[in-house]
């Protein structure tokens, strides 16, 4: 079949591999469409950050939708013939953190396209207890944002954020606008996107932003500020992984507030911590998600989330690097999410 591989910064290779067989517990998918993730993205520019070197070179992509082909011994409820959408973890299910259903932060975390083969490829493996059927109403392509509206959402409860809060989202990439999003579902009474691209902030709007402040334009603290009487919102989403956003996202939320991390970082960033202790700050990493594929899927079906407001273009496989890794390294005004179609 063929597969995307990754082999180190700036070298993925399409290229010919033999198909995947499915294990106990795991099942073989007909990959239809397969979204670029930031995260591989970071790994094309800058890798390896997750990817370790053992498995290199590794088929990459985690963001998927695809029908199943076969199951593994011990399987149940998913057949040969179901539309299904993917989340990355593989969990080992008998650690400290599985037991206390914390799967986000199991022990032996594995992750699709990182530590396993991925779905850039005609076939993957996954095992079944990360996938989620997909209902006539949620196409393959939406389907493949599944993933990604997981993470938000996940973010969003680890937040503990209440009805009516104040929030801040840092960054209007795909993590971004998706958690503004789940914001704004679970109660948020005024969401400020801080943006630096035009195009994607206008999204923000559409997407329900209360304001958008493009770091171009001034100070983003100080109209953060001015829009919240002085004190800052209840919440802020970290979402990009640069050194320098955490601490923004910190000088805009409250005395007492929270700031969520969601971002991957490529190196160490710091923060103010004497802010963080006189002010009562918090601070909560917010890792992938752990049951919230199944709320993801709901979003897209009921129409919460407009799949078609996200996804940019849909381009082969094969012109991944080129129209997709590429493009969303140099265009970042307009460009959210390219999807792959595999077949």
């Amino acid at each position: 079949m063929k597969a995307l591989r990754w082999y180190g910064r700036k070298d993925i290779r399409f290229e010919d591999v033999p198909e995947p067989v499915p294990g106990p517990g795991e099942v073989k998918i007909k990959v239809s469409m397969a979204g670029v993730c930031g995260t591989d993205l970071k790994e094309y520019a800058a890798g390896p950050c997750i990817i370790t070197e053992e498995k290199i070179p590794v088929t990459i992509g985690h963001e998927y939708a695809g029908t199943v082909v076969s199951t593994g011994e011990g399987v149940t409820g998913f057949a040969p013939g179901d539309r299904v959408a993917a989340v990355g973890y593989w969990v080992c299910g008998e650690c400290y953190y599985c037991k206390r259903h914390m799967y986000n932060v199991c022990s032996n975390l594995k992750f699709t396209g990182l530590h396993k083969d991925g779905c850039m490829a005609e076939y993957v493996v996954s095992p079944s207890y990360a996938l989620y059927k997909l209902p006539d109403s949620v196409s393959d392509a939406a389907g493949a944002l599944v993933e990604p509206i997981a993470v938000a959402v996940h973010a969003a409860r680890i937040s503990r954020m209440r009805l009516g809060d104040r929030v801040a989202v840092v960054g209007d990439g795909i993590i971004g606008l998706t958690t503004l999003i789940a914001v704004k579902a679970a109660g948020a009474s005024e969401a400020f996107m801080i943006s630096k691209h035009r195009g994607r902030g206008q999204k923000a709007l559409s997407f329900g932003a209360s304001s958008v402040i493009n770091l171009n334009d001034g100070d983003a603290v100080q109209t953060v500020k001015e829009l919240t009487g002085g004190l800052g919102v209840d919440v802020a989403f970290e979402c990009v992984g640069h050194a320098d956003t955490p601490q923004l996202a910190l000088d805009v939320v409250r005395h007492g507030g929270t700031v969520v991390i969601q971002g991957v970082f490529d190196k160490p960033a710091s923060v103010d911590f004497l802010d963080i202790m006189y002010n009562q700050k918090n601070i909560v990493g917010s890792p992938i998600y752990i049951d919230e594929g199944a709320v993801a899927v709901n979003l897209l079906a009921d129409g919460t989330i407009d799949a078609g407001k996200l996804i940019s273009s849909i381009i082969p496989l094969e012109d991944a690097v080129e129209k997709g890794f590429e493009k969303l390294l140099v265009d970042k005004e307009d460009t959210v999410k390219i999807i792959l179609k595999v077949f």
